[in-house]
């Protein structure tokens, strides 16, 4: 039977023919790839925060406009001549916007970069309404390379990396489409093709979608095992620029009464501290400035006046720490800071020994320490304390003559309303020493008010009266300022602390993260011979970490940062040779516990056999089982072609019986005919037929082959199972013929 075979029809059939219709999928597939590259680029530039809001908006619309005639299949480009004025318009403009718009950028390298970034918007906004060839789509896909590489030098946040893992999926995806659009083209020497009506475009897409996550995937493994072993350096040439728009408002160089209260609303995270010997019930305060003078509603440090600490990059401070009757309790921490809007290094009272980027470190009257300005965007150093106290009998017993200095800067007070100074000879009247009247106001405050962030948006004239006697509730810089206040009505020096609380420990990470929800007031009494000693007025619920309503999973999102941060952010040398370190010590680790685990199961395994051999010898009907079980299987494995072909026998005579019996079963039957003949020297050969074979078969078998064969036919290409019985009969009949003389075989 003959077989037509067609042929593939030119391509002018193709080009010219109406039966095809429908947009073409490869088109479609590439203008959607490319838009998600342009758009991932630019929500990456804005997720950075550092840009305008009408450059963002203008790219915005630009990309919303171009989703509708995408959407909609329209082709609307504008002219080539539009195009030339609207370019040539804005070569002036971009000396403009350096010199005027962007004045207030950080440095010059900074005011550069957000001009150029503003020219990427400008030819990004031109490129989408004209772009129509080839050159026009590499153009829009290098533009958002260059957003992209623009967003890199602006933030270093975890959004940062999904970004840019979705952009590295888009950019494959984009390539491979434009690159199969030209081949196509230089192949076929048209443009588009489109799709039979009916047919699956999703088809394409998801093939082509599919190919390029798995690149994706493959390019992002390669990048990680390439960052890690690749050298590196500590850090580039922008990374003055790698830093938030900006720093975390709310904790400052002073303290506004109610400024608090909005920072504590806040989970942005300000530091991670790596303390192995911290625990989460030390409730160490992480302390940042010390001020000294009230104004009524505001407290601040008249001064700058501050002494360069000792050292570069290794700081010591002055061993002033004095805590008569206990023994000393130094904490080693690391600290990983966020930057906010102060130069405060963070520490835990009383630091010793601090080591850091730093070339310069200033600390000033009140024991806070500070960094130089614009450090950069994560500060890391490390720091040895003394956190242990005076013991309450040292306390109270010391009541030495306060110095005048002291005075004169611990004990001003504004005008202040008179029931101020009543309320505090109230409180203290009771009690002789200094350090009893300071507990019994940070009582009196603690169990008499009661903590609050909310509280009314503009303040009266006197907050601290306001707080006292009709308010009665607010936030820890209330309780600290009223403590201060009453301590220094009755002449005790006081000043106020501003930092954070300890934080909440991540089992993840195992450190501690500070959030602006932890920042904190307290205060600072001073005892002559022993120093200054920390006091919380706050009520214990102000003390606390507060829960965040993502719970558990937001710790696993600060793991992921502090990963981040340690491991990708501020990945240089010291991090390789750690990590090189840490592989070299775990690989021989493996390599000794694997050893010693295959040296212990094979001594297992040796005990094991060794026991059962000794069971079989006192058991010799078992042992006589095993040695027949094991005979049997001998027998079994070198009679296994036997043993299956007796089993298939037996299955297809039970088919048969029972009227089961498939059209498979007829070939089996005739593979054993011939294997039946082969052994008495008639082989089939290749070239003959069935029929064929049966008239080659001596006689007086020959009419049974005959009929044999003809039911095998009928069976195996009829379908016809019930002919198989009458087979397995004649097979039989067949076999128990005798051989004549001339039959080869043996």
């Amino acid at each position: 039977m003959a077989t037509t075979i067609s042929q593939p029809a030119p391509i002018e059939n193709y080009r010219n023919s109406t039966a095809y219709s429908g947009p073409d999928p490869l088109d479609r597939y590439f203008e959607i790839s490319l838009f998600g590259l342009l758009s991932t680029g630019f929500l990456t530039l804005a997720s950075t925060g550092r840009m305008d809001l009408f450059s963002m908006s203008v790219m915005g619309l630009a990309l919303v406009g171009r989703a509708l005639l995408l959407w909609r299949g329209n082709t609307f480009l504008l002219s080539p001549v539009w195009v030339s004025r609207v370019a040539i318009a804005y070569i002036p403009f971009f000396f403009f916007d350096i010199v005027f718009l962007e004045a207030s950028a950080v440095n010059a390298l900074e005011r550069g970069l957000l001009a150029v970034i503003h020219l990427l918007f400008f030819a990004a906004v031109v490129k989408l309404f004209s772009a129509s060839q080839t050159r026009d789509y590499v153009f829009l896909a290098a533009l958002a390379f260059a957003q992209m590489l623009a967003a890199s030098t602006l933030t270093i946040g975890t959004a940062f990396l999904l970004c840019f893992a979705l952009f590295l999926l888009l950019a494959i995806s984009t390539f491979a489409s434009l690159e199969i659009r030209r081949a196509r083209e230089r192949a076929s020497g048209f443009r588009s093709l489109a799709i039979p009506a009916g047919g699956k475009q999703a088809g394409f897409a998801a093939a082509l979608g599919a190919t390029s996550i798995i690149i994706c995937t493959g390019v992002v493994l390669l990048t990680i095992v390439l960052f890690f072993v690749i050298p590196r350096g500590n850090r580039g040439f922008f990374s003055s620029l790698s830093r938030p728009s900006d720093r975390m408002t709310g904790f400052s160089d002073d303290v506004t009464l109610g400024q608090i209260g909005q920072i504590k609303k806040s989970s942005a995270v300000v530091m991670h501290i790596d303390a192995p010997d911290l625990r989460s019930s030390d409730g160490v305060k992480w302390r940042g400035i010390g001020l000294t003078t009230f104004d009524g509603k505001r407290w601040y440090n008249p001064s700058e006046v501050t002494l360069a600490v000792p050292g570069n990059r290794s700081f010591r401070f002055a061993q002033n720490t004095v805590h008569p009757g206990a023994f000393p309790k130094l904490l080693n921490y690391s600290v990983t800071l966020e930057p906010i809007a102060s130069d405060a290094v963070f520490v835990a009272p009383q630091p010793r020994e601090l080591i850091g980027p730093f070339r310069h470190l200033w600390e000033d009257n009140t024991g806070s320490v500070f960094m130089p300005p614009g450090s950069g965007a994560l500060v890391r150093y490390s720091v040895l304390s003394d956190i242990a106290v005076p013991v309450v009998d040292a306390l109270r017993a010391n009541q030495a003559e306060i110095p005048p200095a002291i005075q004169q800067i611990y004990l001003q007070l504004p005008p202040t309303d008179p029931r101020v100074y009543e309320l505090a000879e109230e409180i203290t009247t009771p009690y002789a020493s200094n350090y009893d009247k300071a507990k019994a106001i940070e009582i009196y405050l603690q169990t008499n008010y009661t903590y609050s962030l909310d509280l009314a948006p503009a303040l009266p004239a006197d907050p601290i009266a306001y707080f006292l006697w009709e308010s009665r509730s607010g936030h820890c810089e209330f309780f600290a300022s009223a403590m201060a206040v009453l301590l220094r009505a009755v002449g005790i020096p006081v000043r106020l602390v501003n930092g954070f609380l300890q934080g909440q420990y991540n089992d993840l990470s195992s450190q501690f993260t500070v959030r602006a929800s932890d920042a904190h007031t307290w205060v600072e009494v001073y005892f002559p011979e022993l120093g200054w000693v920390a006091f919380d007025p706050t009520p214990a619920d102000g003390r606390l970490t507060q829960t965040l309503w993502l719970g558990r999973f937001a710790l696993y999102i600060d793991a992921f940062q502090t990963f981040w941060e340690e491991w990708i952010i501020n990945y240089d040398f010291i991090h390789q040779v750690t990590l090189a370190r840490q592989l070299e010590s775990s690989s021989r680790e493996m390599r000794t516990d694997s050893r010693q685990y295959v040296q212990q199961r094979y001594r297992n395994l040796v005990a094991a056999l060794r026991d059962y051999t000794d069971r079989l010898l006192q058991h010799r009907a078992l042992m006589a089982l095993v040695v027949a079980l094991m005979m049997v299987g001998i027998v079994a494995l070198y009679g296994r072609t036997a043993l299956f072909s007796w089993f298939g026998d037996w299955g297809l005579q039970r088919r048969a019986r029972q009227g089961k019996a498939r059209p498979e079963d007829a070939t089996v039957l005739y593979l054993r005919l011939l294997r039946l003949f082969a052994r008495r020297g008639v082989c089939k050969l290749p070239s003959q037929t069935p029929n064929e074979f049966a008239e080659s078969v001596p006689e007086p078998a020959r009419p049974l082959v005959r009929d044999f064969t003809k039911l095998y036919l009928e069976s195996r290409f009829g379908l016809h199972a019930t002919s198989v019985p009458r087979l397995t009969k004649l097979l039989s009949q067949i076999q128990s013929e005798p051989r004549p003389e001339g039959y080869g075989g043996q």
